[in-house]
């Protein structure tokens, strides 16, 4: 089988910032797995990010699909030079490209010619190019969930992020999803899909998360968030009822944690909510490099993740791998991951959150019980198993 695999968001390998989160660590490490499995793949990214991928030493050992029209490469080059440009005439630049593409971009003939040497084009997430759609090849892509369509309704201009993510969606493709509740919500918002033409497959964490005996990153106890800083990961909530929390029970030992990237729109309100509260009980890391992962997680009291809708949840499997007990949702595909592992709870209920952290810091034992069925129950999740059933879902449509 001779795949191309969409690295798209591997393009954003050398940068640590919100880019490199759930999406980009899932189309890692299946691009490892596949490499692992023997498949003979190619790489191919969208032009916009061409240049920066031809600059990640990771990836020299893959072949990457030349981008043969100049005036492409040009502009992908004017992308990668102006992460170093001020933030206002970087974003001016990727405004003008990006209208570029929607509105007057030309397909290439030599970049079609050399499509037709693939049987399979694969994206663990970015849309297929107008190239990739006249081809002929089969078509694979990866949902992971229907989040701006659930709180910004359907997509309406090409202005929107994930116009084209939705928009290409179609009845001949073939799509994958990384949960039950994802499939059922694909299928709900996208009722021409056909459902064998739709499959579940699980993720997994990789092996860098296991229990970590280094000395805690932080001093003292602590409770443990990561996400990226958004209205969605439900933050306010949680650190409105860590606080109520500590007070009602005169709890002086105990900090709260919150790593990830802030988005810049959530950032205002983020800072206005900790601004009422003692700033001595948080601690904002910023975006945390995967190798210190595990040393959070693994020196925590336990950790949290009240999201009000995930397509996996991949930050609660990590925790659990490290033997984190973990508080989270009960809602969406969170169910799915944890299992009974840990503390399921109404992201919407202060009487649940506030009841979860005491059960949490007050009962050792539940802890400890709660670490070992996490560990036990991480093990049923893999990337190998991951990207085999992707591969069989593959094979079974050619």
């Amino acid at each position: 089988m001779k795949l191309l695999f969409d690295a798209t968001e591997l393009s954003y390998y050398n940068d640590n910032s919100g880019h490199k989160a759930g999406v980009y660590y899932v189309a890692l490490n299946l691009l490892r797995q596949f490499q692992n499995l023997g498949i003979d793949v190619t790489l191919y990214c969208d032009f916009k990010r061409y240049y920066s991928l031809k600059q990640i030493k990771e990836f020299e050992n893959f072949e990457i699909l030349k981008e043969n029209s100049k005036f492409n490469l040009l502009l992908s080059k004017l992308i990668y030079l102006s992460r170093n440009f001020p933030i206002r005439l970087k974003y001016a630049i990727l405004i003008l490209i990006r209208f570029y593409d929607s509105w007057f971009y030309k397909i290439n003939k030599k970049n079609c010619e050399q499509l037709k040497q693939f049987e399979v084009y694969f994206s663990p997430f970015s849309p297929e190019s107008k190239e990739i759609e006249a081809s002929g090849l089969k078509i694979f892509r990866m949902v992971h969930d229907v989040i701006p369509i659930l709180e910004n309704g359907y997509p309406k201009t090409p202005k929107d992020w994930h116009y084209k993510i939705y928009k290409t969606i179609n009845d001949k493709n073939f799509y994958l999803t990384n949960s039950e509740n994802t499939g059922k919500d694909v299928l709900k918002y996208f009722p021409f899909i056909k459902e064998e033409n739709i499959k579940t497959t699980l993720l997994a964490a990789n092996g860098n998360f296991y229990p970590s005996k280094d000395k805690s990153p932080i001093d003292g106890k602590y409770i443990f968030s990561l996400c990226t800083l958004g209205k969605r990961k439900n933050l306010i909530f949680a650190i409105k009822n860590f606080f109520e929390f500590i007070n009602k029970n005169n709890i002086d030992d105990l900090k709260l944690v919150l790593g990830g990237s802030i988005w810049k729109k959530y950032e205002s309100e983020l800072n206005n909510v900790l601004s009422l509260y003692d700033k001595s009980k948080i601690v904002v890391t910023g975006y945390i490099v995967e190798e210190e992962l595990r040393n959070y997680y693994s020196n925590a009291l336990c950790f949290i993740y009240p999201s009000l809708y995930e397509g996996f949840g991949l930050p609660v499997l990590e925790a659990m791998q490290c033997g984190c007990p973990v508080i989270t949702s009960k809602i969406s595909s969170l169910p799915e991951v944890i299992g009974d592992c840990g503390i399921l709870i109404d992201p919407k209920s202060d009487d649940e959150m506030q009841k979860a952290y005491e059960k949490m810091y007050f009962n050792s034992e539940f802890r400890i019980s709660c670490s070992k069925k996490g560990l036990e129950r991480s093990n049923q999740f893999s990337w190998e198993k991951c990207a085999r059933e992707i591969l069989d879902f593959i094979s079974s449509k050619m």
